[in-house]
């Protein structure tokens, strides 16, 4: 007897029970165990240029080399402690920590640095470093213990959300039910006051229940919490019909959010209001700032020297620094990744 696919069991649960929130939808479509888009196998949710989308450490190691900088300010920041630990949530292939540990920042070079590397995907942590300093962590249901820094890069937008929809008497969840063989969408009943602007009826936005209930779970542990996403303000949302809501898959737009669950990623841009309401006011540039406030003007200019003087004979110090000048330009990109939000909590003393 075959086993069910995810499609049939979600079916089964809706035919069951009634219309399903999009939350449930998307958490199974991502990270159910045995066909999630993030969990089945090696073939799915994979950043990189072979995978299914790019992130900024994936560009290059210019990311993490900028990054290293910061934790080395941080660290200093903290009176240099003999051990620093920085969890990076949603880390992939562990890329951001390889270029991390490449930089060799000075946290690391006097022996306090301790990476945690905390992915979902099997597959994913099989290819983490192997470095004495890092440990790779599947996530449990709860935070893994103290720790100095916490890195969520473009993990909220991944995290299931709910959709509200205006309608005449106010806004209503949309909720998935399954009819004629296929998923398709519903309105159910009318939401708790949580958007407080004008809107046409129609008008759709995100409701990031579970990215701020992950954001203060994050700050009981009491550490440095930075978030890389993309994000606007919700009126700006409101006015994208369906445009915040993305799918992804091999670098190129998915299909349908409804579609093949599990065949693809799906995403949301974040509502700044949202994530800036769900814990302490976080303060919040833009990534392009944020890369400049950590030198990699600096580091960028140090890789144009090295071209100049290598360019004639080549060599790999030269193609590193024209391969700096070229991922600058893509993080910096106020169009693209250098305009995407960075949010950062700052650290402190969880009480009890």
């Amino acid at each position: 007897m075959s086993r069910e696919s995810l499609a049939e069991r979600l079916a089964a649960e809706i035919r069951s029970r009634g219309p399903i929130s999009a939350s449930t939808f998307i958490a199974a479509a991502l990270y159910d165990p045995d066909e999630g888009f993030y969990t089945r196998d090696e073939s799915t949710g994979r950043a990189g240029r072979r995978g299914d989308f790019l992130t900024a450490p994936e560009v290059g190691p210019l990311f993490g080399a900028v990054i290293a900088n910061a934790l080395d300010a941080w660290w200093t920041e903290a009176g240099e402690p003999d051990e620093w630990v920085v969890r990076e949530i949603g880390a992939g292939p562990g890329t951001l920590a390889r270029a991390v540990l490449a930089a060799d920042p000075l946290c690391h070079r006097s022996g306090a640095l301790r990476l945690e590397l905390v992915e979902i995907s099997d597959a994913q942590r099989s290819m983490h470093p192997t470095a004495p300093v890092v440990a790779s962590i599947s996530p449990g249901p709860e935070p893994d213990g103290p720790c100095d820094v916490i890195i969520a890069n473009e993990l909220l937008d991944n995290l299931p959300f709910d959709i509200g929809e205006r309608a005449a008497d106010g806004w209503r969840e949309v909720l998935v039910n399954f009819e004629n063989d296929c998923f398709v969408e519903c309105l159910g009943e009318l939401l708790p006051d949580v958007f407080d602007i004008e809107a046409e009826t129609a008008d759709r936005l995100p409701v990031l229940r579970i990215a701020g209930e992950w954001i203060r779970a994050q700050r009981a542990v009491g550490a440095r919490l930075i978030a890389f996403d993309y994000a606007a303000p919700t009126t700006v949302l409101s006015k994208r019909g369906t445009g915040w809501l993305r799918t992804f898959r091999g670098h190129g737009a998915g299909s349908n959010w409804l579609d093949e669950p599990g065949s693809q990623d799906i995403t949301t841009d974040l509502a700044a209001e949202q994530i800036v309401a769900a814990a302490d006011p976080p303060r919040s540039t833009t990534q392009a700032a944020f890369l400049r406030a950590y030198g990699v003007d600096g580091l960028v200019e140090e890789g144009r020297v090295r071209w100049k003087a290598g360019a004639a004979v080549g060599g790999l110090g030269a193609l590193s620094g024209r391969s700096r000048i070229r991922e600058a330009e893509i993080l910096l990109d106020p169009t693209g990744m250098g305009g995407f939000t960075v949010f950062e909590w700052p650290p402190f003393l969880s009480p009890g």
